[in-house]
């Protein structure tokens, strides 16, 4: 049976090149152990010779510029693929949530898919197939905006259970427990809603400051560069 390794996604062109360099090297010191008749002098060389020349391809790979343009066309499709898959999930969520009647965050989703546009223009005229990206901004801004996505996700759930609970009519202290659970989770459904602005906030004004950016070294100089990567890395530890 034959086991065939392929690996997608960002480097996965060099990880596929120095697989098959390794197998080959392998099948080659086999070869060269028969040939030789296990004389393990000239064996041990030869490994050493087949260690150093698996290890070139990765290096020769970056040095030749194969690596960046994997990244470029990784960057490419990987952009174009989140911000199709984020349009339709924000087409579904506002919809949600304006059966739900919540109107905020009908009109935050609103907000975030022309904040999508947005981005996704930027990065299409001023970073794909560019040699250089600023890529903590253009991953840190991705990450904030799945993590609003998902805050609306969350607040559908919420207003769920608050309509739920509105369904029922109960007395005495059954009563007090449901207005307890609505309580707590209308103050869930504000601190979801209230982040979300902060990230709005977040991802505006360092969007303001790129287009406004010169020089692709000056990126990781922005003033709000610090708050969009410390949201985006609160968002990745949250899981969300």
């Amino acid at each position: 049976m034959r086991w065939i390794i392929i690996f997608d996604g960002l480097g996965g062109e060099v990880r596929n090149t120095s697989l098959f360099a390794a197998i080959l090297s392998v099948v080659l010191l086999v070869v060269f152990y028969w040939w030789f008749r296990g004389d393990w002098t000239l064996v041990a060389a030869y490994t050493g010779i087949a260690i150093l020349a698996t290890i070139s391809v990765p290096v020769l790979y970056r040095l030749a510029g194969f690596t960046l343009a994997d990244e470029v066309q990784w960057l490419e499709s990987r952009e174009l693929k989140d911000h199709e898959d984020m349009l339709a999930r924000l087409v579904t969520l506002e919809a949600q949530l304006d059966e739900l009647n919540i109107q905020e965050g009908v009109n935050q989703a609103r907000t975030l898919t022309s904040m999508l546009d947005d981005y996704h223009k930027v990065v299409e005229t001023r970073f794909l197939g560019k040699k250089h990206a600023p890529v903590a901004y253009l991953a840190a801004a991705r990450r904030v905006q799945k993590h609003a996505i998902q805050n609306l996700t969350d607040a559908v759930a919420v207003g769920h259970s608050l309509s739920s609970i509105s369904r029922h009519d109960e007395t005495g202290k059954r009563q007090e427990h449901l207005q307890g659970l609505n309580t707590d989770q209308s103050g869930r459904l504000e601190a979801l809603l209230a982040e979300n602005r902060n990230l709005f906030g977040a991802l505006t004004d360092t969007a303001v400051e790129v287009a406004n950016i010169r020089s692709y070294s000056d990126y990781e100089r922005l003033d709000t560069m610090a708050r969009l990567v410390s949201l985006a890395e609160i968002a990745n530890r949250t899981g969300k």
